[in-house]
């Protein structure tokens, strides 16, 4: 799950390209990753690149101790798996029209849910309370709160493109950041509460812009978004970091194409799936310059 982490990084200098202490490759088109135990789960579109096909060439790798341990650790199918999350001994996926869940001892699918609603492109996932889930639909742009253990959903908003969801327990807080229309790169980070009926999504204060995917809350006041910065030929990608005490952010350079970022917080590191060059980026927090312009 996306914890929030005790911020251990204080007085760290700048840096302008910050480089991986560990990368994993022969992944498949790694779009999202999950802590556990010992080990990741990360989703994989497949050899084809193509996020938005039913080609039955995706799947959910296991990766330990700096390797693949199994490209395909549920035998299922599955075409274009995107966001991941874990409540309890169950993970579940977001793939195209399909939420799925599967217990991670017997590998055996325990769950299965299309959301009502044409042309669904469901995306990131985030808990919410420890029991439920809220995906993101990157197609229609809505946001949904789903009830695992009822297949009850709720609509709590729309933003268009909307990608990466993250929540904070403490404070009721939902956070989307959004790609911008047709992907153009002009995409923001919102928030409203879960509990609060009525409630609906608005930009956080100064919010950053960029082609956002995936993001992670590190403390109390700081939120960290992947941005792609363009899809057609990306060189390079960005790491946005946002205060939001403060109100302001700052970005650090990375490799191209980072998706839907994670924590691992037994470990304290960051984890960037890296889409385009088939691999899974691991770094240690105390070597990423997050707070250098705070």
């Amino acid at each position: 799950m996306k914890r929030m982490l005790p911020l251990l990084l204080a007085g760290m200098l700048a840096s302008t390209t910050i480089y991986a202490q560990q990368t994993i490759a022969g992944l498949a088109t790694p779009e999202s990753v999950v802590a556990w135990k010992d080990g990741y789960f990360v989703s994989q579109i497949g050899p084809k690149p193509d996020p938005f096909v039913k080609d039955g060439d995706g799947s959910i790798a296991w990766v330990k101790s700096g390797k693949v341990q199994s490209p395909r650790y549920f035998n299922d199918t599955l075409n274009a798996p995107k966001g991941l999350e874990i409540i309890g001994h169950t993970l579940y996926v977001a793939d195209i029209d399909h939420l799925k869940g599967y217990d991670i001892d017997s590998r055996e699918k325990v769950f299965d849910l299309i959301p009502e609603g044409k042309n669904r492109q469901l995306n990131d996932l985030t808990v919410v309370h420890d029991s439920l889930l809220v995906v993101s639909d990157c197609f229609t742009g809505d946001i949904l709160l789903v009830n695992p253990r009822t297949a009850e959903v709720k609509l709590l908003g729309n933003i268009v493109v909307a990608n990466g969801v993250t929540y904070d327990e403490a404070t009721d807080q939902l956070y989307v950041c959004s790609m911008g229309p047709e992907m153009n790169g002009t995409g923001h980070l919102y928030h409203r509460r879960v509990d609060v009926i009525g409630d609906v999504f608005e930009p956080v204060k100064n919010s950053p812009a960029g082609l956002f995917d995936g993001i992670v809350q590190l403390d109390a006041t700081h939120l960290v978004m992947s941005d792609w910065i363009t899809v057609n030929g990306p060189k390079e990608g960005l790491l946005q970091v946002y205060d939001l005490k403060a109100g302001t952010s700052h970005s650090i350079k990375v490799i191209h194409s980072p998706a839907d970022i994670a924590l691992d917080k037994r470990n304290h590191a960051l984890l960037i799936p890296v889409m385009l060059d088939n691999s899974l980026e691991i770094w240690p927090l105390k070597k990423l310059p997050l707070l250098s312009h705070q």
